[in-house]
């Protein structure tokens, strides 16, 4: 779509040197907006927007560049000239009747406050529904695609987040017959084919949480003279779910699986992750492996990559496996065979904690949430997941599994892959952490371009009562890590090389680098040629996929944090000071929800400093990081109102 208005379209102008920038566009209705890039942001009057929308990906030429007034850079402004591609996402909101006419009251504001319904499609009052924009004499109004439900009813919540992702909950019948067409059991010929590793004859277990149902790992361990030999064996999903087949197509367009609090909405239908690919206990099962030869301080010595077939001896859970190795008497006993493996595996995992914080890998140790539910639905509990050394085993085995697949086939010339990147983090984030280190007072600082265990070791000489706040501005100045076609390491984990290859039912970059392996262990680099384009197409979308997912996820968590938090107000907690902002500030709970303290809450001399992140009233400063204890005011949506106490 490209736009004319106001001025000459011409490429051969384009070419010689006008400025134009490309962006995702943030705008509050059809009233302006700003076109956010990597080369800063460019104001979009009304009048300049030409039918483009929150969310839009747009090409603008830039009209007005000049230094801000304020002495921060430079002031742009700009038309749009081309809408590249129209924002995904679903607008749901709620209809109300007023002044003898239907509106809707968008979720997202981005579309305005309240729209004229011109087509109810059925909805009344109260319902929630999904709409479409159309703009009429340069207003927008709304005309509604569908009913999802009464407003008030339980689970709305999580329907309208799904339904503004566009997420894809129901599979094509193709897809299903496909997946359907495997059957339960595996096929004994392709069991037994030569390229194939028999496993069975090893003690091989899975360890995941106790409401899994999907297992895409498994792993065994066993000394040898030098040291140690892990097993990580993964599913064989690409056995199954072949190139541009149906299932391929659909799991492409889905890019991951995406875990809400209350459902899983599968990357590929429960046929297959829950049954045929999932490494069920007792069942033998396809899978592509990683053996690693490690020596006795755990540094890698030597992976191979090669199909396999296994049957797991025992489905573990974090939990029960945290209580084998805290001495649980009734569990070492049941598990005795598996309990020298787990023995050995703490042994080593202690080992590969210790090397990779001697490498300089970034721990910021980031909580979870864990949300409960009552028979009925409703939030019953929530708190933050408690780390266990049972769980860092296997996320260290994850990561070195990832480790040694990617650097094993980034030695491959011209080898098509995808990778896991995290980047350097850049000079201008790095600016304004260390800006924020000057103006809180601690004498240090980070390197412009800094190598990771830089960073690490400004974290661990941060003084204590610091230590909260300055790990959150630290890890703020990161990016954000992502899929490449191209081996750029990752930064966080302190890795020349990273790949993700150990949870190829929920992920598609997982998925697509054991069919490219599978390829290549089959036939050489002639088997893996074609797919140099697939690996460039296959990064993108499972990048944007990811980025949908984690929004989604975290939108749900948000919504029934706030449904729990709305059945508790007047009660008093105690917080952090979580994020600091010209509004307000956030402060987290202890169980993890996060409400505001609102500007116009606080005394009348209370201002915000950027430079310090904090907000200052008189004598006393709200910084960020510090305990306040706090009341909860009231919760509107996904939002929590707290007053400070």
């Amino acid at each position: 779509m490209k736009y004319k208005n106001n001025y000459k379209y011409n490429r051969g102008i384009f070419d010689s040197g006008i400025d134009i920038i490309t962006g995702e566009i943030d705008c509050k209705g059809n009233r302006f907006g700003f076109v956010r890039s990597e080369r800063g942001d460019v104001f979009v009057g009304s009048n300049s927007l030409f039918g483009a929308r929150h969310g839009d990906t747009v090409r603008v030429l830039i009209t007005d560049d000049r230094p801000s007034s304020r002495g921060n850079g430079r002031r742009r402004e700009g038309r749009v000239i081309e809408i590249l591609e129209k924002n995904p996402m679903g607008i749901v909101g709620t209809v109300v009747f007023r002044d003898n006419d239907y509106f809707v009251l968008p979720d997202d504001k981005h579309f305005g406050d309240s729209l004229e319904i011109i087509a109810l499609a059925g909805a009344s009052e109260h319902d929630k529904v999904v709409i479409d924009l159309v703009t009429t004499a340069a207003v927008d109004k709304a005309r509604v695609l569908y009913v999802l439900g009464r407003a008030d009813e339980i689970g709305i919540d999580v329907k309208s987040v799904i339904a503004s992702h566009n997420l894809r909950t129901e599979f094509p019948s193709d897809v299903t017959a496909q997946a359907e067409s495997y059957g339960d059991r595996i096929d004994e010929k392709e069991a037994s084919a030569p390229y194939r590793r028999d496993f069975r004859d090893k003690i091989i277990f899975t360890i995941d949480g106790a409401d899994s149902k999907d297992f895409d790992d498994a792993v065994s361990i066993e000394r040898t003279a030098d040291g140690y030999k892990l097993g990580v064996y993964i599913a064989d999903v690409a056995q199954y779910v072949t190139d541009r087949s149906p299932l391929d197509r659909e799991a492409l367009l889905r890019g991951t699986s995406v875990y809400l609090a209350d459902r899983v909405i599968p990357m590929l239908p429960e046929t297959l992750s829950n049954g045929l690919c999932s490494l069920n206990e007792g069942e033998d099962r396809l899978v592509l492996a990683a053996v690693i030869e490690l020596d006795c301080v755990g540094n890698r010595v030597n992976a191979e990559i090669c199909e396999g077939v296994i049957r797991s001896y025992a489905r573990l859970t974090y939990t029960g496996v945290q209580a084998m190795l805290d001495g649980d008497d009734k569990l070492r006993e049941k598990f005795a065979a598996v309990v020298p493996s787990l023995e050995i595996m703490k042994e080593l995992a202690l080992k590969r904690i210790g090397l990779r914080k001697k490498r300089g890998s970034i721990d910021f140790d980031l909580t979870e949430s864990e949300i409960k539910f009552d028979e009925f639905g409703h939030v019953s509990d929530i708190a933050k997941k408690q780390r266990l050394l049972s769980m860092q085993i296997i996320e260290e085995f994850m990561i070195l599994a990832n480790c040694a697949v990617a650097e094993k086939f980034n030695r491959i010339s011209k080898m098509p892959f995808v990778y896991r990147v995290h980047e350097r983090p850049s000079a201008e984030k790095i600016d304004a952490l260390n800006d924020y280190l000057d103006a809180v007072g601690v004498r240090l600082s980070c390197p412009i371009c800094p190598v990771p265990s830089q960073v690490a070791n400004l974290l661990e000489r941060v003084p204590e009562e610091l230590s909260t706040a300055v790990s959150k501005v630290t890890l703020r100045a990161m990016q954000k890590a992502d899929y490449q076609p191209i081996n750029k390491g990752h930064f966080g984990l302190a890795e020349e090389y990273y790949c993700h290859f150990t949870s190829p039912i929920r992920r598609y970059p997982d998925l697509a680098i054991h069919r490219i392996i599978k390829a290549y262990l089959r036939g050489g680099f002639k088997a893996v040629s074609k797919y140099r384009d697939f690996v460039d197409d296959a990064a993108k979308k499972s990048s944007k996929a990811e980025r949908v997912a984690q929004d989604c996820e975290r939108k749900v968590d948000d919504f029934k944090k706030a449904e729990y938090m709305s059945h508790r107000i007047g009660q008093r907690y105690s917080g952090i000071i979580s994020s600091v902002t010209d509004f307000g500030f956030f402060v987290e709970l202890d169980n993890s929800a996060e409400g505001l303290v609102r500007m116009n809450t606080l005394p009348p001399a209370a201002s915000f400093d950027a430079k310090r992140m904090c907000i200052n009233c008189g004598r006393a400063a709200f910084r960020l990081g510090d305990k306040v204890n706090i009341i909860v005011e009231k919760v509107e949506g996904d939002r929590i109102d707290f007053l400070l106490a």
